[in-house]
C-alpha cells in the first residue's frame, strides 16, 4: 500500500481510506468528532431542557423555606 493512498486509524492502527469519518474495523470516529459532531477535546453541553428542569427542581426545593420565611416575617 502506498502511504499517500491510505490513512491509519488512530484507535486500531489499521489502514483505512483517507477522509473516512468512521473506521470500518473498530467503528471509532477518526476525524476527531463523535457521533454528535463534537470535537474530541470539547466538553458536551447540557440540553436546555435539562438546565430548565434543574432550575425548576431547585425552586421547588426552596419553596417551603421561602414560604416559612414569608410567614415568619408577617
Amino acid at each position: 500500500m502506498d502511504p499517500g493512498e491510505y490513512d491509519v486509524c488512530t484507535y486500531c492502527g489499521k489502514s483505512i481510506f483517507p477522509d473516512v469519518a468512521e473506521c470500518p474495523y473498530c467503528h471509532k470516529y477518526t476525524d476527531g468528532k463523535g457521533p454528535h459532531g463534537l470535537n474530541a477535546g470539547e466538553p458536551r453541553r447540557l440540553a436546555w431542557y435539562y438546565v430548565l428542569a434543574g432550575w425548576v427542581l431547585l425552586l421547588l426545593m426552596l419553596l417551603p423555606f421561602v414560604l416559612q420565611l414569608w410567614a415568619w416575617l408577617k
